[in-house]
């Protein structure tokens, strides 16, 4: 023992440093000890995973912004090459954080592995924020280390190739920390974090969304039931917060919500994403202890996938029970609240992964846009991670050598515990500069070449609802059905198509583009009425006879132009307020009677 307190004296100076200065070396330490997760990214070649499509999605983001098309909603070479509404409906977050990586530098595929990097880091840097808001530095760290390492990151980011809801998960513990402090403190400020927090989680991933967003709401309303009669304040910031992260959102979020019906969104949830199928077990979630993730390829999540949450991390969230409740005795009434919470989220969690469950899933019809009910364990892993850090608060009052060798063990554990799971399954050689990955692959899973394999899986995905066979990929870019005409001098962008016709006589077009709402044809300047071609819902028209000027461009429908106007509105707004906000915050720190 005596070795041990003679590095009392030096902690004790560590304890002196300013606050802020130790918040930027906790947060640092947690960069630095996920390396074991993230350093396989690094590598060369590419990691193939259940969706490998994303260096595609790059590139049609870059397209659409090298067109203007602005924000992004067609992505034109996907469908077969007649185009879907992918980012009208897919949360489009990552991507545009991957266009301008791209743009300084990165080759497509390094920009993917980037972007997983930065989901892995960014869910230990948000946990921290959390874990330090609620147990203290040292406990920031080893709430961080519990998420990097927690199996079902690794499960999306080394095989499922999950990169919105990784994205998602490294967002949320962010906005139950500013959730926290908002309520807490009743400081205006955290509107901010709240709200831009709160957009970012809707832009990251639409599912993972609809499991967290309720888990926020008890938080909050828990937090703001211990505020008494100075809760209005607290919650007239946090509804102002939800709004304006709603408005952030509303270029996508509105038009993804109002305009389901353009698509045939049964797709989505048609087989192998049958909710019913994919339940685990809890034998599975608390014993299972195997990175084999072939069965979740061979059967999309059935029996034998190992869904699971870590040994350590459910251990220490039975642990966090009884510390919750001497934190309670020792009077820190808001930390035991808290940790009760998380408790009851990890609980729901379990709850929502296994069987006993489907009596809920076949009541609430939304839940079925999940498929998969083990999305949950994503629910589970933040709770755990976060109640890791519970005894750190209960020995905040003791030695320093105490608290430090505490944490140094837990992060060990987890890191011993979880770093085996953080391998690629798969890797191919491929050129650094393709957007189309790995095509011609013979890797086992994969037989017609991986980026075959995810594109077929994923065609049907937002096809238009005129869409009744999918046609072959296109050798025309116009063809001419009826009469007789040439076409020349085509000019194809993300969102439009223009070309020269002479026709001889009257004739009808058929372009090799999808029809959906927003899309105009003009002659010579002129607007004229267009249909869906049976069964392929193609954009069809007519022209007279003569010489033509032609154009289809891709306009917004009523519904995305309002959302595009409240968006720019409410970042134009975030623009001016924060910097005025945190001047004004400055200001008064400096000189409280200011």
């Amino acid at each position: 023992m005596s070795r041990l307190t003679r590095i009392e004296p030096l902690l004790e100076k560590l304890r002196a440093i300013h606050p802020a200065w130790l918040a930027v070396g906790g947060a640092l330490t947690v960069v630095a000890l996920a390396a074991f997760a993230y350093a396989p990214l690094l590598g060369e070649g590419m990691i193939l995973t259940g969706d490998n499509l994303h260096a595609w999605r790059l590139s049609e983001m870059g397209h659409c912004i090298d067109d203007g098309q602005v924000p992004c909603r067609w992505a034109a070479e996907l469908g077969n090459g007649y185009g879907l509404p992918l980012f009208n409906f897919y949360p489009p977050l990552p991507y545009y954080a991957g266009d301008v990586l791209h743009r300084l530098g990165l080759s497509y595929l390094n920009t993917v592995d980037a972007l997983f990097v930065i989901g892995l880091v960014g869910a230990g840097l948000s946990m921290f924020l959390l874990g330090r808001s609620l147990w203290g530095n040292l406990g920031g760290v080893v709430s961080a280390t519990a998420y990097v390492y927690a199996p079902y990151l690794a499960l999306d980011t080394y095989f499922r190739g999950a990169l919105g809801e990784l994205w998602a998960l490294a967002i949320a513990p962010a906005i139950f920390w500013a959730v926290f402090r908002l309520v807490t403190t009743g400081r205006a400020l955290y509107v901010f974090p709240v709200a831009l927090f709160s957009a970012f989680l809707l832009l990251s991933h639409s599912l993972a969304t609809l499991i967290l967003l309720p888990m926020i709401a008890i938080w909050a309303g828990a937090l703001l039931a211990t505020r008494g009669p100075d809760a209005w304040r607290p919650a007239l910031l946090g509804s102002i917060a939800a709004l304006w992260g709603l408005g952030l959102a509303a270029f996508f979020t509105l038009p993804m919500l109002a305009e389901g019906g353009n698509i045939q969104l049964e797709n989505t949830i048609s087989f192998p994403g049958r909710y019913q199928a994919h339940f685990t077990t809890v034998s599975d979630l608390f014993w299972q202890r195997s990175s084999d993730y072939s069965a979740l390829l061979a059967a999309n999540g059935g029996p034998g996938t190992p869904i699971q949450i870590g040994w350590f991390h459910w251990a220490l969230a039975g642990l966090a029970l009884p510390a919750g409740a001497l934190l309670l005795l020792s009077g820190r009434r808001v930390q035991a609240l808290a940790a009760l919470l998380l408790v009851g989220f990890f609980a729901a969690g379990v709850f929502m992964s296994v069987s006993v469950s489907e009596g809920i899933w076949d009541t609430y019809d939304a839940l079925r846009f999940l498929q998969f009910p083990w999305r949950y364990v994503g629910l589970i892993s933040l709770a755990s991670a976060a109640l890791a850090g519970t005894w750190s608060a209960l020995i905040r009052d003791q030695p320093a050598w105490l608290q430090l060798g505490l944490a140094a063990g837990l992060v060990a554990l987890f890191i011993a515990g979880g770093q085996g799971f953080f391998e690629p399954f798969y890797r191919c050689t491929v050129e650094p500069n393709r957007a189309v990955p790995c095509a011609g692959s013979d890797v086992e899973y994969f037989s017609d070449g991986p980026y075959a394999a995810s594109e077929l899986g994923s065609i049907r995905d937002y096809l238009p609802e005129a869409v009744d066979v999918i046609p072959q990929p296109a050798t025309e870019t116009i063809t001419v059905t009826e009469g007789a005409a040439v076409v020349s001098e085509t000019q194809r962008d993300s969102d439009s198509l223009v070309f020269d016709i002479e026709a001889s006589s009257e004739a009808r077009l058929e372009a090799s583009v999808f029809d959906y709402p927003g899309w105009e044809v003009r002659v010579d300047g002129e607007a004229v009425p267009h249909s869906a071609s049976e069964p392929h819902g193609l954009i069809t028209f007519d022209v007279p006879q003569g010489e033509h000027d032609i154009e289809l461009t891709l306009g917004s429908t009523n519904t995305a132009r309002i959302a595009n106007w409240i968006s720019l509105a409410s970042w134009s707004a975030f623009a001016i307020a924060l910097p005025a906000s945190l001047l004004w915050s400055m200001r008064r720190w400096r000189d409280p009677g200011a």
